[in-house]
């Protein structure tokens, strides 16, 4: 099934997938073309960025949420505090968590969209604390 982000309510539903791992729902979001950037990574297309978070949560558990939103066209920008929970030691893609130590931040996303699909992926972190977006 194809879904298309409408509002704050459709990427709320992406949000929720993400967060019960349910990758198929999730990636039914993403153009076929999709281009994630965080960091150094790069992921160009829906099964690679399903197997990355596939394989990331075997390290951490993680929660995000959306926090401020806004959406005008085809452009969506919200703020997305996390928590990470790490079990495992990460040291890859330009991320490092160490196993017992818990992590929460706020990063920023900006996606641009392709027929109501999400097609460009752009995320950087904020190094202040979440209070500061009073979510």
């Amino acid at each position: 099934m194809i879904r298309r982000v409408t509002g704050r309510e459709a990427l709320q539903d992406y949000i929720d997938a993400f967060n019960r791992k349910d990758y198929a729902h999730q990636i039914s979001y993403y153009a076929p073309d999709v281009e994630y950037k965080v960091g150094s990574l790069v992921l160009t297309s829906p099964q690679a960025i399903a197997d990355f978070y596939a394989d990331f949560h075997t390290y951490s558990d993680e929660f995000v949420s959306i926090g401020w939103f806004a959406m005008a066209g085809d452009k969506v920008a919200v703020t997305i505090p996390s928590w990470f929970g790490p079990f495992r030691d990460y040291k890859q893609n330009g991320l490092d968590f160490t196993a017992g130590v818990e992590r929460r931040q706020v990063s920023f996303g900006w996606y641009h969209l392709k027929d109501g699909q999400i097609h460009r992926i752009r995320v950087a972190r904020y190094v202040g604390p979440e209070t500061d977006f009073d979510v």
